[in-house]
């Protein structure tokens, strides 16, 4: 059986868990194809446990950490209220298909509902049609707005 709880930072299970999932993720070619990088796995915990705005999810069968959502809380200037961004979602490869990922995003969507938030948001590769099916099904689309996600890159120092 798989629990789904928001993540405590602190407890070392779930921080192991929480880098190992996203290092699985990274790897993974819809990823990048690359593991992350030293520097990541030693500070994601502290950055993600310094950001005022992040709340983490985990999927736990067992003692074991199976799936993970990061989210950060935005806020919506158009509707005056919260908005919750899923910006990663990620179920260990050996575990897909069970539906960890749809428990997760349920989560995700549960509180921002139980928090007034106006929107969850999250971005999908145009190459990813398992997770576009899996957000469909949750009521997830492509939206009204006409803008694109850019990017600028900064040097990490």
């Amino acid at each position: 059986m798989v629990t789904i709880a928001q993540a405590n930072l602190d407890n070392p299970r779930h921080a192991t868990g929480i880098v190992d999932c996203l290092d699985a993720y990274a790897q993974d070619p819809m990823g990048g194809g690359q593991a992350l990088s030293l520097y990541a796995r030693q500070n994601l915990i502290t950055g993600l446990r310094a950001h005022p705005a992040s709340m983490t999810f985990i999927a736990q069968k067992a003692d074991q950490i199976v799936g993970v959502a990061v989210c950060f809380i935005g806020y919506s200037t158009f509707t005056a209220k919260p908005r919750l961004n899923l910006h990663d979602l990620i179920v260990l490869p050996e575990q897909r298909g069970r539906g960890i990922g749809r428990a997760l995003l349920k989560a995700v969507v549960g509180h921002a509902e139980a928090t007034d938030c106006c929107a969850v948001t999250l971005e999908v590769r145009k190459d990813n049609p398992t997770a576009q099916t899996l957000y469909r099904s949750l009521g997830f689309g492509g939206g009204s707005s006409a803008m694109e996600f850019w990017v600028k890159p900064v040097e990490i120092r």
